[in-house]
């Protein structure tokens, strides 16, 4: 898949290095994607210096250059600062573009992506209300083009991620199907505007990414089989060579969706062939080109190999699951804040739960306690609260699997009660049905052991 990347990055460095200075925003964005990140952060700071000597509407272009530049940069390093970078190139490409040009709605409309990927990585929701009132901007003046759908597209995500943890199936569908009209848009439009095409293909990796989220909460798996089959309608007609990452985001998406189809039918084989496919994309995914993508890969490989093991019962699975957390942990060790470095944490912490659960060994029991409160401390219920709920159901799930080896309560009941309570809470509030049931009937068992002042029921 890099093969060819690695001759064209030879190419713009044996000239020099640099994309066209002349309107990058008007150029093919897949350019972009063969740059590794070293390479795409020198592009983001020489365009900075150039709008720097430029004045008038130049300046306001080469701004909205930097823009887009730097948000790439954030979508593949993780860095708080890089973001930072992409909203202020953004907001300076506002001073020369009039409040009713095309110009400066693509910069409103920039300014919006970027809160909507600040909002994904690092947990911060107020960002999703800067995000709509930019999309709306954006969608405020006359001469809009290519960027009303694109706003459309983004107003649409914000809307599904709020929704995500009150909607049911049919306000999921109806979501979805919303999408259709600003895609089917950019798909005309990509006749005559080169950038519109791969404006569709990021409008259908967020609503496949959607279809994923909704299905796994809601344990539905026709919206888990949509996904997927947005996914293909997202890779049809792209080319590995030029656009190597967005293929690898698309592969991640649908590898997402079937590990949850396997998982909410219980098919291990389903969920084997996600992980398989994770393999492939990883395989061809280079660390310098995209740390963070690299990181999601291996986030999302720890998931799949944590489902089979919840499936199957085995340790071996578990293990595996958390040598992926381990790689998820390293390549994200300096970026302090991202939403998926706290919830690898969080699920490292549940494997090593499970295995000790499944081993039996108190001193293991033990361990693994210490790791679940370590951990609990350091995730925020307000920024995570799915990851921090899962913490609770796993640390009442220890405590019963101890209380159940040694048959001698020295607090174990309690501490397993009022985990589960809190975790239910959580769960109850985010509709994660199927965990909400799970913590839900095992409280039930608790409650029911305590009264009768016995073991606990097998």
């Amino acid at each position: 898949m890099f093969g060819l990347n690695r001759q064209v990055r030879k190419l713009l460095e044996e000239q020099g290095g640099g994309l066209a200075r002349e309107g990058l925003t008007a150029d093919d964005p897949s350019l972009i994607e063969v740059l590794p990140l070293g390479m795409l952060l020198n592009e983001a700071k020489e365009t900075d210096t150039l709008a720097g000597r430029a004045s008038g509407r130049k300046r306001s272009m080469l701004r909205l250059d930097s823009a887009i530049l730097w948000l790439e940069v954030t979508r593949r390093s993780g860095e708080v600062r890089a973001l930072s970078r992409a909203a202020s190139a953004a907001e300076g490409a506002l001073e020369f573009f009039g409040p009713n040009s095309a110009g400066w709605a693509r910069a409103r409309c920039e300014q919006g992506y970027a809160a909507l990927l600040g909002a994904e990585l690092f947990g911060d929701a107020s960002l999703l209300d800067a995000a709509e009132d930019a999309f709306q901007d954006a969608l405020s003046g006359s001469r809009r083009g290519l960027v009303a759908p694109h706003s459309e597209i983004g107003l649409l995500t914000l809307a599904g991620r709020r929704m995500v943890a009150t909607g049911d199936v049919q306000a999921a569908r109806v979501a979805a199907a919303r999408f259709a009209q600003p895609i089917a848009t950019l798909k005309t439009m990509s006749r005559r505007i080169r950038v519109a095409r791969m404006l569709s293909v990021e409008g259908h990796i967020h609503r496949a990414q959607l279809l994923c989220d909704w299905g796994s909460r809601l344990s539905d798996a026709p919206l888990l089989r949509a996904s997927v089959r947005d996914t293909q309608s997202a890779a049809s007609g792209l080319t590995p060579d030029f656009e190597p990452l967005t293929i690898a985001r698309i592969g991640f998406v649908r590898a997402a969706a079937q590990i949850a189809i396997g998982e909410v039918e219980e098919d291990a084989e389903i969920c084997l062939a996600g992980v398989n496919l994770l393999d492939g994309v990883l395989s061809d995914l280079l660390l310098e080109h995209s740390p963070l993508d690299r990181a999601k890969g291996e986030f999302l490989r720890a998931r799949g190999h944590q489902i089979l093991g919840e499936i199957s019962g085995d340790a071996l699975s578990f293990e595996r699951a958390i040598a992926c957390f381990d790689q998820v942990e390293k390549i994200t060790q300096n970026r302090e804040g991202l939403v998926m470095r706290a919830q690898a944490a969080a699920q490292r912490a549940l494997c090593l739960a499970r295995t000790a659960e499944i081993s039996g060994d108190v001193a293991v029991l033990n361990s693994a306690e210490r790791a679940l409160r370590s951990t609990l401390v350091s995730v925020s219920v307000a920024r995570d609260p799915e990851s921090w709920a899962l913490l609770q159901l796993n640390l009442a799930r220890l405590l019963l699997a101890r209380l159940d080896i040694t048959r001698k309560d020295r607090g174990e009941r309690a501490g397993a009660r009022a985990a589960l309570s809190s975790a239910l809470d959580v769960l109850s509030e985010r509709n994660l049905r199927a965990l909400g049931r799970s913590a839900s009937r095992t409280l039930d068992l608790v409650g029911a052991a305590m009264q009768g002042g016995d073991g606990l029921p097998p």
